[in-house]
């Protein structure tokens, strides 16, 4: 039975990756990158990023610019600031981003970390000396061939925005205007110091929460976002992997193969063959995409500031070995179910048919787990953790958070449980299926499970 089971794989395989076929399906991402790419190159002209960013001020009296820049500066650095504080938990990092007082920001703008991400996609505001006629220079500015997106006009009393096609955001310069304008009336009236002095003095406020060792893992840092991107890639590559179990199985009932194997080798070590042959084709085209696109990502990363992007509280080496764990126990589960499913189908109508509720049920699963993410804590957060179709999505989501690692192992354990239960029962279905001629079956033939060949 093992022979066979291990003859049937190694002929899957072989059969698989040395088609034509397979190098086109390990292309389809690539394919679809590269189209992604060609379609924005053709898409037409853009404005580049330093041209729609830029923000021209006409200030007659000359005065208002830097308080501008000063207000803008500050404020990516309040953002900067905000964004990283999420993955720290040192003492720089412990006031909320909004009750930073001016000094402060200026010492946070000289970190290097907080810098850099300070200047990604910042606004720039420049001085241009003002003319006669201020909101027509502000047109002329705007329909020329110039590197400003938009023109803020500075009057006694009012402030006047124009802006272009490649206008950078509206409502943020508003703001800015905005803050700039109050702090520039509180200078000019000696209340810049005392408000700064108020500010300054300010008590910390201590936070105390209650029943803090019954809040999940999942409400720190940058888990949430890394949790929920983890849980939906692997949803998607469930999704279109294990879909190819039931292509491949229709292909063979097509072409009497089946029968030819069925003649020759008992009919659940066919099940099992074909299971782990998919499994291992699954995980040779998970590697290679990693690799391709992985290496691509690390690229891309190094280049950013550090800290910009929510880091694993375990480290990734340990995020990416549950990831194939749990990627491993889904498409045992799902993959047996697929493959049970597909050995009741002749035609690809048929396929569509009764893979229908199969894909419903996962889009369900995926939107539970997502929402149990986002809400951590209670019943339906540990339901979601442990059901086992959710299981694998919900615990690698956890993974990214700072959940034990004892708990994992429990899980792997109760969903390679589970996959057994599964293969088991979907092997007497896919012995019906094999042995099955003529019509579809009939529920009645269903529940009983005894083929009836023809």
């Amino acid at each position: 039975m093992i022979r066979a089971t291990f003859t049937i794989a190694r002929r899957d395989i072989m059969a698989t990756i040395l088609s034509r076929g397979f190098l086109i399906w390990l292309a389809m991402p690539v394919i679809g990158l590269a189209f992604a790419v060609f379609a924005s190159i053709v898409g037409g002209p853009r404005a580049t990023a330093t041209a729609s960013q830029a923000v021209a001020v006409i200030d007659p009296a000359g005065d208002f610019t830097p308080w501008m820049q000063a207000v803008a500066a500050r404020e990516r650095t309040r953002t900067a600031y905000e964004r990283l504080r999420a993955g720290h938990k040192d003492a720089v990092f412990a006031r909320p981003a909004a009750l930073l007082t001016d000094a402060e920001l200026d010492a946070l703008a000289k970190r290097e970390d907080i810098g850099a991400i300070a200047a990604l996609g910042a606004l720039s505001f420049a001085a241009v000396s003002a003319e006669a006629d201020p909101k027509a220079q502000a047109h002329r500015l705007l329909s020329e061939s110039s590197r400003f997106g938009a023109a803020l006009v500075v009057a006694p009393g009012t402030l006047a925005l124009f802006t272009g096609d490649k206008a950078p955001a509206a409502e943020r310069i508003r703001t800015l205007a905005g803050l700039a304008w109050t702090k520039r009336a509180l200078a000019q009236d000696g209340l810049a110091a005392r408000v700064e002095a108020v500010r300054a003095a300010q008590p910390d406020v201590s936070v105390t929460v209650l029943n803090e060792g019954a809040q999940p893992a999942g409400r720190k840092g940058g888990a949430p976002v890394l949790a929920t991107g983890a849980a939906t890639v692997l949803f998607a590559l469930i999704s279109l992997l294990a879909g190819a179990l039931l292509s491949n199985m229709v292909e063979e009932k097509s072409n009497k193969i089946i029968e030819v194997l069925v003649a020759a080798v008992p009919v659940p070590a066919i099940y099992a063959g074909k299971l782990i042959a998919m499994l291992a084709v699954s995980l040779i085209g998970v590697t290679v995409w990693g690799l391709l696109f992985g290496g691509g990502f690390m690229l891309a990363a190094a280049q950013l500031p550090a800290g910009l992007l929510p880091t694993p509280p375990r480290g990734w080496p340990e995020l990416l070995a549950l990831g194939i764990a749990y990627f491993t126990c889904a498409y045992l589960i799902y993959g047996a179910i697929y493959l049970g499913v597909g050995s009741l189908c002749s035609t690809i109508r048929e396929v569509q048919t009764l893979s229908m509720p199969v894909t419903i049920l996962q889009m369900v699963i995926l939107i539970s787990t997502l929402g149990a993410l986002a809400n951590p804590g209670g019943s339906w957060y540990q339901f979601v953790s442990w059901f086992p179709l959710s299981a694998p999505y919900m615990m690698l989501g956890r993974g990214a958070a700072d959940t034990g690692l004892g708990i994992h192992l429990a899980s792997i354990a109760w969903q390679l449980a589970f996959a057994a239960l599964v293969i088991a029962l979907a092997a007497r279905l896919f012995r019906y299926g094999v042995l099955r001629s003529g019509p579809p079956p009939t529920l009645r033939q269903l529940a009983g499970l005894k083929p009836r060949v023809a």
